[in-house]
């Protein structure tokens, strides 16, 4: 595989060159899962990661007419990654601190039993872990509110086209998926 230079690879970035996209995942993602391995997370996280802060990277130059490297390019996203990293880890804590002091006597309490939402949401989860790798991470991003150009550029497709049609066919499988779940009573659909 070709070596790219900084500018190549700023250059290609502008571009949207998948050859500079696929350098760039088969020579800087290693650094950036080392980073999350080694500080609590997982794969899937260090997946994430790596495109939030590739996402980063693509804003900074498409923003940025004279945008330029004060240090090499793996550093720099490897900066960017650390610092989203960070700050998944300080939303996780607060999340559990949250959780841990709105239910501080937790094992005192009668269990109460399931409500229509907590069913509703329990089959979603099992449902969406059967889907495809591609079909979770479309789901995911649109939630976010990301374009269906920004998911084509993020998974490497190269249609919003076909990021419309796959998205309209990973919901159908979900909506399938839910339906042939054994919990799944039609009496609660929305």
């Amino acid at each position: 595989m070709n070596r790219f230079s900084e500018e190549e690879i700023i250059d290609g970035l502008r571009r949207r060159d998948n050859r500079v996209l696929s350098y760039i995942y088969k020579n800087h993602y290693i650094a950036i899962l080392n980073l999350v391995l080694s500080n609590s997370g997982s794969e899937d996280d260090a997946k994430d990661i790596f495109q939030e802060a590739l996402i980063v990277v693509f804003r900074n130059i498409r923003e940025k007419a004279d945008f330029s490297l004060k240090s090499g390019f793996q550093t720099y996203l490897y900066s960017i990654a650390r610092l989203l990293w960070l700050k998944a880890i300080r939303n996780k804590k607060a999340d559990q601190k949250k959780l841990d002091e709105s239910h501080p006597y937790i094992d005192f309490e009668p269990p109460k039993p399931f409500n229509d939402k907590d069913i509703r949401y329990s089959l979603y989860q099992r449902a969406f872990k059967t889907l495809p790798d591609d079909c979770q991470e479309i789901l995911r991003l649109t939630v976010e509110g990301v374009s269906q150009k920004e998911i084509a550029e993020k998974l490497g497709y190269r249609s919003e086209n076909y990021i419309k049609k796959r998205k309209h066919y990973c919901k159908q499988f979900l909506i399938n998926k839910i339906k042939e779940d054994p919990e799944y009573d039609d009496r609660h659909d929305d």
